[in-house]
């Protein structure tokens, strides 16, 4: 069998030095948690580098894979090189084949999803990756560092090390020395054509500055041009948390004190290169024109396209884990639903831009119902939609709903409070699946709409999916609260005997990532069944 694998992959191997210009070697970037396994399994079949130290990825190597894809990285992944190599000049369409060449040979198919694979240089690559400097368009090269700089500078640093040694300077100031950009530690993320930038990268620019007795420049667009060019983007900005509440400025409601920040607006976002479109109140009740105008992104996670405008509403990157969880659910199995995934209907009470709703799609849920008062969110809703070719119908606040649903409308979204989401359904009982799914996905806590959660879940029983930040170490108790809060909910709207009960647990518990420190965001399967 291994020499079958060898023969198949033979025409990748490389038959020169490690250093041929002809040639890149390629490697794998892997979770750390499957470190082992292909370590293992590449030795097994004698195609483990060993000459080159299994390490964590370098922000680069990460980038260099996910380019173009919009796919965020693992957390944590490490860079394992094999002996494998492709022509450089055909990377692009040799490194797939290869991908998948090697990992049915080492039996990891079904891992595709989770392992990058990516083609890089030992040498005559100052990069570590395939790519040279790239040519502006004024003439001028993107700043190439050393073979020595490539393994501590990442590409931002890079770039920004080169603009400060461009900077026009007086004969009395200190010249930038080469180690004042990587002394900090610079993050960055990439939905193309956008480039985030955090806000701290403003102070350490200024302490880099101040270190040499200068005041930072006002003008920044010469750097934001370079990045551009460097980073293939057409629009940078910096990025902020997304606020509880904001200043009335932000709001534009008037009065002296904050207001709640219900449509998750993003008021931290400051953009800096490009035309994001014109700044708008959180009241303002976007148009059709205002729509055309706005900068609209594109992501890609799960092979889902997920699509929103920066400037008027957040994407949450954190979630993706949770994403994927939902596609691959034990409760959306026949075996446990009792009736194929397309015979039922799953409803998301806050659907943003269709985070778990296009989950669910993907799933195989025959309908969504979706729930969502951010019009902005909606419109991306609704484009993401279409890019995923799922067909979705729209329902404005207080628009009747009585034709009969069109079976080939995957989702139906409704732009107005979850409130009224009992009645709809309730009209709608006769025309959809029953709804066996629900989620409410709101954080710091979803309790607000648990009970319509149990209102709009079929007599036959189901699933709600509570999202809630909880500290670590009160897991425990709290899953018992909410818990009992859910018997009592059931026990206020599900019609029974006096003499029977139906049964409430909470099935799973999944912890999705950090919310601040000791408090994590969860979510809890609760698990409602009729009695009998």
């Amino acid at each position: 069998m291994q020499g079958n694998d060898s023969e198949r992959l033979g025409s990748h191997r490389s038959r020169g030095p490690i250093d041929d210009t002809s040639t890149s070697r390629i490697a794998l970037i892997v979770p750390k948690t499957r470190v082992k396994k292909i370590k293992d399994a590449l030795e097994a079949h004698g195609i483990l580098d060993k000459t080159v130290k299994i390490r964590p990825a370098r922000l680069e190597e990460q980038n260099a894979y996910f380019e173009g894809t919009s796919i965020e990285p693992p957390l944590d992944v490490f860079f394992i090189s094999t002996k494998l190599s492709v022509g450089i000049e055909r990377v692009n369409s040799d490194t797939l084949p290869v991908k998948l060449d090697l990992l049915q040979s080492l039996g990891l198919v079904k891992s595709e999803a989770d392992i990058g694979i990516i083609a890089f240089k030992q040498t005559h690559d100052i990069r570590g990756l395939l790519g040279s400097g790239r040519v502006c368009e004024d003439g001028s090269s993107s700043y190439q560092p050393s073979a020595s700089e490539t393994s501590t500078i990442n590409p931002l640093a890079r770039t920004i090390d080169y603009w400060l040694h461009q900077l026009p300077r007086e004969e009395a100031e200190r010249p930038f020395t080469r180690d004042a950009v990587p002394s900090y530690s610079w993050t960055y993320m990439i939905y193309p054509p956008l480039l985030l930038l955090p806000p701290t990268a403003l102070s350490k620019l200024s302490s880099i500055f101040a270190s040499k007795g200068q005041s930072i420049p006002k003008d920044f667009s010469s750097l934001w041009c370079l990045l551009s060019r460097d980073f293939k983007t057409s629009h940078i900005a910096f990025n902020a948390p997304i606020l509880a509440s904001v200043s009335k400025e932000a709001s534009a409601q008037g009065g002296g004190h904050p207001e709640t920040n219900i449509l998750r607006s993003p008021t931290g976002l400051a953009p800096l290169y490009g035309d994001f479109g014109p700044a708008l109140s959180m009241t303002h009740v976007p148009t059709i024109a205002d729509f055309s105008s706005a900068f609209w992104c594109t992501a890609q996670q799960n092979g889902i396209f997920q699509t929103w405008a920066p400037r008027y509403t957040m994407f949450s990157r954190g979630n993706i884990s949770e994403k994927k969880r939902i596609l691959s659910l034990k409760t959306l199995t026949e075996k446990q639903l009792g009736s194929r995934p397309e015979e039922t209907s799953a409803v998301d009470l806050y659907a943003g831009i269709g985070y778990f709703a296009f989950s669910y799609a993907k799933a195989g849920v025959g309908k969504v119902l979706c729930w969502e008062i951010n019009p902005w969110s909606v419109e991306g809703l609704m484009r993401g939609a279409q890019r995923n070719r799922w067909a979705v119908e729209v329902i404005t606040d207080g628009q009747a709903f009585n034709k009969t649903i069109n079976q080939g409308e995957r989702l139906i979204v409704f732009q107005e409070s979850n409130e009224h989401a009992a009645r709809r359904i309730a009209a709608m009982k006769d025309s959809i699946p029953p709804v066996r799914h629900v989620n409410c996905g709101l954080l710091p806590s979803s309790k607000d709409s648990w009970e319509v959660a149990v209102q709009v879940l079929d007599p036959t029983g189901g699933w709600i999916h509570a999202h809630e930040n909880i500290a670590k170490k009160d897991i425990e108790g709290r899953t018992e609260e909410v818990v009992c809060i859910f018997n009592r909910l059931v026990g206020n709207h599900c019609v029974h005997e006096p003499t029977e009960k139906w049964r409430v647990q909470c099935e799973h518990v999944e912890q999705v990532k950090s919310y601040a420190p000791g408090v994590m965001h969860y979510v809890l399967d609760i698990s409602i069944s009729p009695p009998g």
